[in-house]
């Protein structure tokens, strides 16, 4: 339309022009400007332009020569040239007197207006004198400026030359009365805007948009029922326009205003699905018609739609979606959605209703993760004590202290109440007994003893737990090695009326037994095993065969050796694949009751059942000393021979060593005593057993007459000595004294001066050994270090072990983890006691993993896992590295039931966070719905090790991703972001990651 309003406008003023010009049109002088001025008469412009050139090459008068360049950039003008514009303002800077200045002014304000630069078109436009156009241009004039005007905001000005227009001109009329309407309209004078559509009501050129207005005004003045009558009188006569999205987006409020809510989805869909820029408000409103119909799906779709911005609109949308979730069940969503519209304060009674909502949800499917359901409800009676749902929510408060496992925010809620009741009361009690009983798993015993104090002292709110708690803390006594402190507790929980668990009842007997039992004070320990194995009605428990193990040892020490036999053949009996220890020790008894036969017999038995077993050097030993009183010394040195090749690092293979030179010594067979020795002295210098041969040896060599032969023999051995002086002697033994009685600072001194006096002495290893133990003791791990690389470099094996588990224990703690794992190797390849041989593993498993040794990690944890005698907390850490390691080679298949039985155990930190990498390799192995499953059930089972399940939080907000549900996905990286409390972790950092990347 604009296009055409200006060829009309240049149509006029061509006519004007020539008429000004017809003067000077017929002179022969200038018949080729008279030619030029009759194809401008023509609107022959490209010839125009010709003969005007031509005729100003030959002319010379001056007036007609700035005729001919008003005239040429006119030309420009009319053909529509870009640079127009130019051409006119070059003309009125080289004629700025010209009497053609106001059309000049026009037409360089046309140029602009026409490339819709109406800022510059205003300008222009407003350097020309009105009064002095023409009338046609003056009409020109007066809509170009209006237009423009309207176009930058200045619609005051814009509204009176359209009111100009509007009422004299028969050209613009029809426009500017649109465009005065359109004025009214944005500048909502809806009255008035309303009667100047009317008017337009049957203009052919302008009833369309006229219509369109008139819908849009009577919508917004909430004229529903004229707002249906025109708008779906549009859609049918104008039933393809592109502006009917709009009109159906009205048209479909104005029917949910007037509550038929089909009808307004019948709208507002088509608006939905051809609009450009559909509104969220409107889609707010067709999802609360869905959801008002019953339709929770769609429901769910458009109100899903609308929660982009933080505002009222986004609040009402989470509080209604919420709804929908819970019409179809899905309350994982629901839940997610109440606690967005609980965050915002855009409308009270919203988030009042939201907040109870999200609290209900957390409560009702326990999956408080972080503590948040505690926070919400306590948050809610604080906020509104006067709610209708108050009494609802403090009793929802108390459930959820006792169900969360985020114990620690519970206890801070509960602390923050300055008058609680005794349902509280109760809550609190219990909540302390829990944080004790995770303290413990967790083998933090004096956290665990504090917390099992604080729920003993709470009062009687909760009388079984304060019972159990009791037990509990006895237990965590004895795991600290309190043994007073222990026996008192359990024995006070055994005493009548109590109330503790009946199982606790029954193993706290158990307990004390092993209470007196580390002490060594055996007649007292037995008692308590003798109940505990009366009370044990369960014979799988592993607990009752052990208990007979304890009570065969108590009757052994009391040398009650019948009954002892009795108790380990019982032991035996209930559990076979652990039954090499009563076997031994059943086979020991025999000895002390002199029958060798049967304790061979039965030290072959285990032998040849139990070839891992850790008892095997002390049974060949014993095998060997049978032999001996059976005078068979044949079959003895077998015996010996044998334990001194398949264990020649076991004390009892130095023990050995020196029997079988005794056993030859007896039999005339000098030479064979004669190896002999000198083997247990070469294999095992500077221990006693050395030290024994080498007195024996001399024995042998003045038997043989051979004395020379000794002294050459005691030549080659250098420096080392093994006849001590009296002074060498006295001086260690008062140093060892010292150390035995306990006084380790004067022992520290004694075994200093001793070394410096005796460098080289025969108790020197000995020496380094207490003294390296004492400065252990002192946690003073530099000397402690020097002093058991002394014994280790002493080529004394007495104490080798030893030095081994503490100097890697040493390196460990310092973090030179190279230097502990070469130690734990070491102490892997020779260790003879069992438990050694559980430290080295356990050392070496660490340090590989620490290292990324994956495979050397994975053999470690297997070749532990093996170990029949390995504590629960033992097992859980093999089988925790195993998996990383698995994990680590990819080989994550081979990781999952070992992270499956971790993660049975939240409570822990092995737990926690094997629950999320058994998660993890789901969701890297794309198994989806696996990992999404796996961190449910996390969610559900709660966990004080809060980071872990963060960490879950996010992985699951990347399944969610995969899956291209990034509502969820938001959801819960929002839900993490406002309740996890860590900070100095990479929690904060992984969800700000993934909400750039939702929000691009």
């Amino acid at each position: 339309m604009k296009k055409i309003i200006i060829a009309l406008y240049l149509a006029a003023m061509v006519s004007q022009f020539a008429s000004a010009q017809k003067s000077a049109a017929f002179t022969s002088e200038h018949r080729l400007f008279n030619e030029a001025i009759e194809m401008f008469n023509d609107h022959n412009y490209a010839g125009c332009v010709i003969k005007l050139n031509e005729y100003k090459d030959k002319a010379s008068d001056p007036d007609f020569l700035q005729e001919t360049a008003y005239l040429l950039a006119v030309c420009d003008y009319k053909q529509g040239r870009p640079d127009a514009d130019l051409s006119l303002k070059t003309f009125i800077e080289d004629h700025p007197d010209t009497p053609h200045k106001d059309q000049v002014y026009l037409y360089i304000g046309s140029v602009h207006f026409s490339k819709a630069e109406y800022r510059k078109a205003i300008f222009w436009l407003g350097k020309a004198e009105l009064d002095y156009l023409p009338l046609p241009e003056q009409e020109d004039y007066a809509y170009r400026m209006g237009y423009a005007c309207m176009k930058t905001g200045e619609n005051d000005e814009a509204r009176r030359l359209f009111g100009l227009l509007s009422n004299n001109s028969k050209r613009y009329g029809g426009a500017a009365t649109y465009y005065s309407g359109y004025l009214d309209y944005v500048d909502q004078q809806y009255d008035a805007a309303l009667t100047t559509f009317e008017s337009l009501r049957n203009h052919p050129e302008y009833r369309k948009s006229a219509l369109y207005y008139i819908t849009q005004i009577y919508y917004a003045q909430g004229q529903n029922a004229q707002t249906i009558r025109e708008g779906e009188a549009l859609l049918v006569n104008y039933p393809h326009e592109k502006n009917n999205a709009e009109i159906h987006r009205v048209v479909g409020n104005a029917y949910y205003n007037e509550g038929e809510r089909e009808k307004a989805i019948q709208h507002l869909v088509q608006y939905a699905e051809k609009g450009d820029d559909v509104l969220r408000e409107d889609l707010y409103v067709l999802g609360l018609c869905y959801y008002e119909t019953g339709n929770y799906t769609k429901a769910i779709t458009y109100l899903s739609r609308s929660i982009q911005e933080n505002d009222a609109i986004g609040q009402n949308a989470y509080l209604y979606l919420g709804q929908a979730y819970l019409k179809t069940g899905d309350k994982k969503n629901a839940t997610m959605a109440f606690e967005a519209a609980s965050r915002t304060d855009f409308d009270r009674k919203t988030k009042e209703a939201a907040t109870y909502n999200y609290a209900m949800l957390l409560h009702e499917n326990s999956v408080s993760a972080f503590g948040e359901s505690v926070t919400i409800l306590e948050n809610f009676l604080n906020e509104y004590p006067n709610s209708m749902y108050a009494d609802k929510v403090n009793d929802c408060l108390v459930d959820v202290y006792l169900t969360t496992k985020n114990y620690d925010a519970a206890l801070a809620s509960i602390n923050k109440i300055s008058k609680p009741g005794t349902k509280i009361l109760e809550a609190k009690q219990k909540i302390y007994y829990h944080l004790g009983t995770v303290a413990y798993v967790n083998n933090n015993f004096s956290q665990a003893v504090s917390y099992f104090t604080q729920a003993m002292q709470a009062g009687d709110y909760a009388p079984k737990e304060k019972a159990n708690a009791r037990y509990w803390r006895a237990d965590a006594y004895y795991r600290q090695e309190n043994y007073p402190a222990a026996v008192a507790d359990f024995k006070i929980f055994l005493s009548p009326g109590q109330g503790g668990d009946a199982r606790y009842l029954i193993l706290a007997n158990y307990d004390l037994g092993y209470c007196y039992f580390d002490q060594q004070q055996y007649a007292s320990a037995k008692p308590w095993f003798d109940n505990y194995i009366d009370m044990e009605k369960d014979k799988t428990q592993t607990t009752l065969a052990d208990a007979y193990n304890r009570q065969g040892d108590c009757l052994f020490y009391v040398r009650q050796f019948k009954n002892a036999e009795a108790a380990y053949e019982q032991a035996a009996k209930l559990q076979p694949s652990e039954a090499d220890y009563p076997l031994f020790q059943a086979g020991f008894v025999l000895g002390l009751q002199k029958d060798y036969k049967g304790k061979i017999i039965t030290m072959d038995k285990l032998i040849s059942k139990y070839p891992d077993s850790r008892y095997l050097p002390d049974a060949l030993y014993e095998k060997g000393h049978a032999y001996v009183m059976l005078e068979k010394p044949v079959d003895a040195i077998a015996t010996y021979q044998e334990l001194l090749t398949r264990f020649p690092q076991s004390e009892y293979a130095r023990k050995a060593g020196t029997q079988i030179g005794l056993l030859y010594f007896n039999q005339n067979q000098l030479p064979q005593s004669i190896a002999a020795y000198k083997k247990v002295i070469s294999s095992y210098p500077g221990s006693d057993e050395a030290r024994v041969a080498m007195q024996d040896l001399k024995t042998v060599y003045l038997e043989m007459n051979d004395i020379n032969a000794y002294a050459q023999y005691v030549s080659s051995l250098g420096g080392v000595r093994f006849e001590m002086s009296e002074q060498d002697s006295l001086t260690y033994l008062a140093a060892e004294k010292l150390f035995m009685k306990g006084d380790e600072k004067q022992a520290q001194s004694a075994f200093r001066n001793y070394l410096q006096s005796f460098s080289q002495g025969a108790f020197a290893p000995k020496a380094h050994y207490y003294l390296a133990n004492i400065y252990y003791n002192q946690k003073d791990y530099t000397n402690a270090q020097k002093e058991f690389e002394a014994v280790l470099a002493s080529g004394s094996t007495e104490f080798t072990e030893d030095a081994l588990v503490k100097s890697g224990d040493i390196s460990y703690q310092e973090k030179n983890y190279k230097a502990a794992l070469t130690t734990y190797e070491r102490l892997s390849s020779m260790a003879a006691r069992k438990e050694n041989k559980i430290i080295a593993l356990l050392g070496i498993m660490r340090c590989a993993s620490i290292y990324d040794k994956d495979a050397d990690a994975i053999n470690a944890a297997n070749s532990l896992l093996k170990e029949s005698n390995l504590s629960p907390d033992q097992t859980t850490e093999a089988k925790y590295y195993r998996a990383k390691a698995y994990l680590s080679v990819k080989e994550g298949s081979k990781a999952v039931a070992d992270l499956k039985e971790l993660g049975k155990d939240t409570r822990t930190v092995y737990g926690a966070e094997s629950k999320y990498l058994l998660a993890q390799y789901y969701f890297d192995t794309k198994q989806m719905e696996r990992a999404e499953a796996e961190i449910l059930e996390f969610t559900k089972s709660g966990t004080p090790h809060t980071y872990w399940l963060a960490r879950g939080f996010i992985l699951l907000s990347d399944v969610y991703v995969s899956k291209g549900d990034n509502f969820q996905a938001r959801q819960y990286l929002e839900s993490l972001q406002h309740n996890y409390k860590g900070d100095d972790d990479d929690i904060r950092t992984m969800i700000q990651e993934r909400m750039v990347k939702l929000k691009n």
